[in-house]
């Protein structure tokens, strides 16, 4: 059975003569909380950052968590206006110009599917002109699954949920938890499954370039 992806995994080919690198875009490429974070103030709401999910984390003026219900729409209305114009984490761009040069990238992003164009249209216009595959759920399936018959696989992201779904998958792959945001940064408390932290993209190139 295939990933749950779009586009599809069906025909998926990579060239075999450079190692693999697949990169997560929201606070990898984009700089998706602090873009989340004025969205909410615009709306009267917070983040209280308590913790990695946005569930409990997303508050009133009275400091009431929205429900969970309700936190599906804000997430689509905060994408559907957002994704085309949101900033970029400083050096992600340069430093996968760079890569590039060793690496194949693809970027693998869990945005919904119907915010594919959007996301395809701002890595475009940022100059990101790399495959880019939408994924829901965890992404150890499909990263398992794009790696198959490669010797050199890594991926980036800032989530250490997502690289455990990878390490229990493929324990092969290379993985760096890249956490730029350092509010992000304070709220992990896992038991390291990564193998790499970093916390600026010119970490991410020496660990990849060295």
């Amino acid at each position: 059975m295939l990933p749950n992806t779009f586009p599809s995994l069906e025909e998926f080919e990579i060239k075999k003569s450079k190692p693999l690198l697949i990169c997560d875009a929201d606070e990898v490429i984009f700089d998706f909380m602090n873009s989340f974070e004025k969205y909410l103030e615009k709306k009267k709401l917070y983040f209280n950052w308590n913790s990695y999910a946005l569930e409990g984390n997303i508050i009133d003026n009275n400091n009431n968590a929205v429900e969970k219900r309700l936190i599906k729409k804000i997430i689509d209305d905060f994408f559907l206006n957002n994704t085309f114009n949101m900033r970029l984490i400083s050096g992600a761009k340069e430093s996968l110009n760079r890569i590039s040069k060793a690496y194949n990238i693809i970027i693998l992003s869990n945005i919904a599917f119907r915010f594919y164009d959007k996301r395809l249209l701002s890595l475009k216009k940022n100059g990101f002109e790399y495959p880019f595959f939408a994924n829901q759920g965890t992404k150890g399936k499909t990263i398992k699954f794009m790696s198959k018959k490669l010797n050199s696989v890594w991926f980036i992201d800032d989530s250490p949920y997502q690289i455990k779904s990878v390490k229990l998958e493929k324990a092969e792959v290379n993985t760096i938890l890249y956490v730029n945001n350092t509010k992000l940064a304070s709220l992990i408390t896992q038991e390291k499954c990564w193998d790499y932290y970093s916390n600026h993209w010119k970490q991410n190139e020496k660990i990849l370039l060295n």
